[in-house]
């Protein structure tokens, strides 16, 4: 691996003795949901696209700088998803090392991965539930958070839980059914079950497509890289019976107010009828709230005259008049 000349500098006067390097990494992911990786060509992993900072230059910037000069993949910043110290390594050299690490959560938006330079011997797109055998477990550790990220960086900390070991509920919800239910931050395996709700409906019947879930796939993967956006679960003893998804938008009216959007809102047909939809919905108000949203807002189709009578009986107010123009994608 090219040495910076900067730390080639520090080595003509510390030699091989241990050093603190900032450096960063990057969770990669295009439109499909799958992750770029390379195969490093001092070890033979597959590992995250990751590099060193040159002094001066700001994280951000040195991780789009290391995945375009490997990958001659152009990428766009999503998000700060984790922080480490890495354990001290000795590289084949003698050099001593320790990486303070930052990783990112990053878009694809230009360029055909290939192999752009000595430092890889093989680039590729990953999905994340099919990764290469021999990939570093650390890069598998990271790319598990950033596909985790809810908006806030992981760090080592004293009583700070392991968002790793998967999403923790965001609230429980009791006298909705014979057992609690826990709302919490959607998973890549439950997209199947929130397809099928989104399916079994009149209308939902015509335009999903269960049998193919790819394209969900990759839409989960972008709704989940953005903070923006909030799709979760109710979750009935591991069982997957409700969801909705919570959009908050800035705006320039009113003052500049956050308002939150409320999509996609399904019961399983098991659970229906024992309060759960009322439950989840009053619990995304208080999330928008929680949120500094001043506003909470949904659309809901003209044929579904029940939900209608469901919103309004919970406050909400038909106001507005919704217009939709159906675009034709190539």
């Amino acid at each position: 691996m090219p040495i910076p000349e900067y730390v080639r500098y520090l080595r003509s006067h510390v030699g091989n003795e241990l050093l603190l390097l900032p450096g960063v990494s990057g969770a990669v992911l295009n439109e499909r949901g799958e992750v770029l990786l390379h195969q490093r060509s001092d070890n033979g992993q597959w590992a995250l696209v990751s590099g060193i900072l040159e002094p001066g230059e700001q994280p951000a910037e040195a991780l789009v700088r290391e995945v375009e000069e490997e990958t001659a993949v152009g990428v766009e910043v999503v998000g700060l998803t984790s922080v480490w110290v890495t354990p001290q390594v000795t590289h084949p050299n003698g050099d001593r090392a320790q990486y303070v690490n930052l990783c990112f959560l990053c878009r694809a938006v230009s360029g055909q991965a290939r192999v752009a330079d000595d430092e890889s011997t093989a680039v590729g797109w990953f999905a994340p539930n099919d990764l290469p055998a021999g990939m570093a477990e650390s890069s598998r550790r990271k790319l598990e958070l950033a596909l985790a990220f809810d908006g806030a960086a992981w760090f080592e900390a004293a009583g700070r839980p392991d968002r790793s070991a998967g999403p923790e509920p965001l609230v429980v919800l009791d006298g909705v059914g014979p057992e609690p239910v826990a709302v919490r931050r959607a998973r890549r395996d439950d997209v199947p079950a929130i397809v099928a709700m989104l399916a079994d409906d009149a209308l939902g019947e015509s335009r999903e497509h269960p049998g193919d879930l790819s394209p969900y796939l990759a839409a989960f993967e972008r709704i989940d890289a953005d903070p923006a956006h909030l799709l979760v679960v109710a979750d009935a003893a591991g069982e997957v019976v409700g969801t909705l998804q919570l959009t908050v938008l800035p705006g320039l009216s009113r003052g500049g107010a956050l308002r939150a959007q409320v999509e996609a809102v399904r019961v399983a047909d098991s659970q229906r009828g024992q309060g759960l939809g009322q439950a989840l919905l009053l619990w995304a108000v208080e999330e928008a709230r929680a949120r500094g949203c001043t506003l909470v807002q949904l659309t809901t189709d003209k044929q579904r005259t029940d939900a209608h009578r469901f919103y309004e009986r919970l406050g909400f107010v038909a106001s507005h008049e919704g217009l939709k123009l159906h675009l034709e994608t190539a």
